[in-house]
C-alpha cells in the first residue's frame, strides 16, 4: 500500500511538473509570436538538420577549422542558404548572417540588445580575467573609459622603439635566409609584434627575437594558452571539460609576468610620486588611472593578445598578398620610393599615401582581422533583414540567442563589391564604393577596436630606408611570387577565433 501511494504521489508530480514545463512553453511561445508580428517579423531560411540534430556540428565544425577551411566553408553556407539564415543545434536556434544592416545593428543601432555573453567570458576569463574584450554592461564602460585616453595619436605615433625592433626582425630573416628555405614569416611577426608590443606597454620587452631561433619562454606560453582557449570554443558550454595541467601552469607563469611588471609600476609611482617619465609606457600611464593590481593585470594582459595579434595577422597577410600579386607590389614600391624616399614616413604621410591605403583596405576586405563573431540577445529583439521569402523583412531574435556575424563572408559578396569579389585588386577603393557597414575590418560602433591605428604605423615595418620589404631591391630573394612559399601564413587568421572580437 504504501509503495503504491509512493508511486501515485510521484507520478502525479512528474505529471504537474510536465504540465507546467508545457504551460511555459506555450506561453514563451505565444508571447514570441505576438512580438514578432507586433516588429513585422516574418522567419528566416533554415538550415537543414541532420539525423543528429545537428549535434554533430561542433566536432565537424573543429575539424574543418584545423583544415584551416572554416571560412570557406561558413561562405559556402551563405551561397547555399541566403545571407541570413537560422541554424539549430540539438533544438537550439542561432542566426548566422552575413548582411551589413544586421551586423549595424548588432554592433551599433541596437548595440544595447546584445551582449559577448556569459560562455566567453568563463572561457576567455581564465586567461584574460575581467578584461575589456570579455566583460559587457558597467564593466565594460568602465574598462573602455580607462583604456581610450591611453591610445592618444601622440602616443601611438612614437616611431623611437620600432627601429630596435625591426632591425633585429630583419637580423633574423637575413639569417634565415641564408640558410635557404622557405620562411613561415608569420612565426617572425609574431614573435616581433610580441617584442614592440611588450616594449610599449610595459616599458621592457619581452627579447623573443633574440632567442636565436627560438621562442621566448613568455611567447610560448601565451600561444599555448590561447591555443587551448580556442579548442574550448568548440566545446561550447562543455568548455570546461579541457583544462590540460599545461595550461594550468602556462596561465599562471604568462599572469606573474604580467603581475611583476604591474607592481614594479605600482612601486614606481609611489617612489617617483609627481614625477612624468621622459618615455611614455602604456602600463604606467594606466596606473595613475587605478592602483587595482588585478585590474591592471587583466587589462593589459587584454591589450598585449590583441596588440600582438592582430598585427601580425595583418603584416602576414600584407605580404602574402603583395607576394602573390607582383604588379601591385612593383606599383605600390614606386609610391613609396617617389613619396618617402628611403626616410621614416610620418604618420600624416602614411596616411595621406593612396594606392598604400587601397592596398591595405584590400588585404582587410578579403583577410579581415577577426573574420566571424558573434553576440548574445539579452533581450527579445528583432534584425532588419532577412525574413521572409526574400529575405527584406525583419527577423525575431530571442533572448538568449547567438547571433554569428561574417565580416569575411561579407566582404565577398559579388552583389557589393563586384564580380571579380573574391581577387586581390586593390583599384577597386579608387571606383568611390563600397562605404559604411559594407567594410567593417575593426568591428564597429561602440566596440570599434580602440587599436586600429595601431596597424597602420606596425606598416612602417614595410616603409623601413635600408631594410624594410618594400625598399629592398633584393625582396624577391626573401619572398617568392608563388603562393607555395607563403603558404605556411595563411591559417594564422582562420584557425582560431581571435581575442579581439570587440573591444
Amino acid at each position: 500500500m504504501g509503495m503504491s501511494t509512493l508511486i501515485v504521489q510521484i507520478s502525479a508530480g512528474l505529471g504537474l511538473y510536465i504540465i507546467c514545463l508545457t504551460f511555459l512553453a506555450l506561453r514563451r511561445r505565444f508571447k514570441n509570436a505576438r512580438f514578432s508580428r507586433e516588429h513585422g517579423c516574418l522567419p528566416p531560411s533554415q538550415a537543414p538538420t541532420d539525423w543528429t540534430f545537428n549535434i554533430s556540428r561542433p566536432f565537424i565544425l573543429s575539424k574543418v577549422r584545423k583544415a584551416h577551411k572554416f571560412m570557406p566553408t561558413q561562405q559556402e553556407s551563405f551561397h547555399r542558404n541566403g545571407n541570413t539564415f537560422a541554424f539549430s543545434i540539438a533544438g537550439k536556434r542561432l542566426i548566422m548572417t552575413c548582411e551589413p544592416e544586421n551586423m549595424k545593428a548588432i554592433l551599433a543601432t541596437q548595440f544595447k540588445d546584445f551582449e559577448l555573453g556569459k560562455l566567453r567570458h568563463d572561457n576567455w576569463g581564465e586567461v584574460l580575467g575581467d578584461g575589456i574584450f570579455t566583460v559587457d554592461g558597467h564593466q565594460w564602460e568602465h574598462s573602455r573609459a580607462m583604456l581610450k585616453p591611453q591610445f592618444n595619436k601622440n602616443q601611438i605615433t612614437d616611431l623611437e622603439d620600432l627601429e630596435t625592433h625591426v632591425q633585429n626582425l630583419f637580423s633574423r630573416l637575413s639569417l634565415a635566409e641564408n640558410g635557404g628555405s622557405v620562411l613561415n614569416l608569420h612565426e617572425y611577426f609574431l614573435n616581433f609584434t610580441l617584442d614592440f608590443s611588450t616594449a610599449f606597454l610595459f616599458g621592457k620587452s619581452v627579447g623573443s627575437q633574440l632567442c636565436q631561433g627560438q621562442t621566448s619562454k613568455f611567447a610560448q606560453d601565451l600561444d599555448y594558452a590561447q591555443k587551448v582557449i580556442s579548442f574550448r570554443v568548440s566545446l561550447e558550454n562543455f568548455w570546461w571539460l579541457y583544462r590540460p595541467k599545461k595550461f594550468t601552469k602556462a596561465v599562471a607563469d604568462v599572469q606573474a609576468f604580467i603581475g611583476e611588471s604591474v607592481q614594479q609600476a605600482l612601486d614606481k609611482q609611489k617612489s617617483e610620486k609627481g614625477k612624468t617619465s621622459e618615455k611614455y609606457v602604456f602600463l604606467e600611464a594606466l596606473a595613475r588611472e587605478t592602483q587595482d593590481p588585478v585590474v591592471l593585470r587583466d587589462q593589459m594582459m587584454n591589450i598585449l593578445v590583441a596588440g600582438r595579434d592582430t598585427t601580425a595577422g595583418f603584416l602576414s597577410w600584407i605580404v602574402y598578398s603583395l607576394a602573390r600579386n607582383p604588379r601591385v607590389w612593383d606599383i605600390l614600391r614606386r609610391e613609396i620610393l617617389t613619396d618617402f624616399g628611403r626616410d621614416t614616413p610620418t604618420y600624416q604621410q602614411l596616411k595621406d599615401a593612396k594606392y598604400l591605403k587601397w592596398v591595405l583596405n584590400e588585404v582587410l576586405r578579403l583577410y579581415p582581422l577577426v573574420p566571424t563573431n558573434f553576440r548574445y540577445a539579452n533581450k527579445n529583439t528583432t534584425l532588419p533583414l532577412g525574413g521572409g521569402p526574400d529575405g527584406l523583412s525583419p527577423i525575431f531574435v530571442e533572448k538568449g540567442e547567438r547571433c554569428v556575424y561574417s565580416v569575411y563572408s561579407a566582404h565577398r559578396r559579388k552583389d557589393i563589391y563586384g564580380e571579380d569579389a573574391d581577387i586581390f585588386r586593390p583599384e577597386r577603393w579608387g571606383e568611390g564604393k563600397p562605404r559604411g557597414w559594407e567594410f567593417l575590418p575593426f568591428n564597429g560602433g561602440p566596440r570599434i577596436c580602440l587599436g586600429r591605428k595601431c596597424s597602420l604605423l606596425y606598416l612602417c615595418l614595410a616603409l623601413r630606408g635600408g631594410g624594410g620589404v618594400l625598399h629592398n631591391p633584393c625582396t624577391s630573394c626573401m619572398i617568392d611570387h608563388t603562393p607555395r612559399s607563403v603558404r605556411s601564413i595563411l591559417p594564422s587568421s582562420l584557425r582560431f577565433f581571435r581575442v579581439t572580437e570587440g573591444c
